[in-house]
């Protein structure tokens, strides 16, 4: 490299197509693990554990692994959307 170039780096949500304040998760996922769940989040396990067992969130068993649909994601974001405008 020579002076005066300049060097870009695309972070993987760039690479993806994806800006960092997107809403919603990555279209290309369409199940998610609940550990994911709760990084998207920004909650605990422990947090996503009680929203399933108190049916605020519902989950998919594909194969006997508990998943939670991008689409249930994004039910459950408008749902927490309509609760902070009450």
């Amino acid at each position: 490299m020579t002076e005066g170039q300049a060097v870009f780096v695309m972070t993987d949500q760039e690479h993806r197509g994806q800006r960092s304040g997107s809403p919603g998760p990555p279209p290309l996922k369409r199940y998610y693990r609940l550990d994911e769940v709760a990084v998207y989040f920004a909650i605990s396990a422990r947090t996503v554990y009680r929203l399933l067992d108190e049916g605020d969130l519902q989950v998919t068993r594909i194969r006997g692994c508990v998943r939670v649909s991008a689409e249930e994601i994004r039910r459950f974001e408008e749902t927490l959307a309509e609760a902070e405008l009450c």
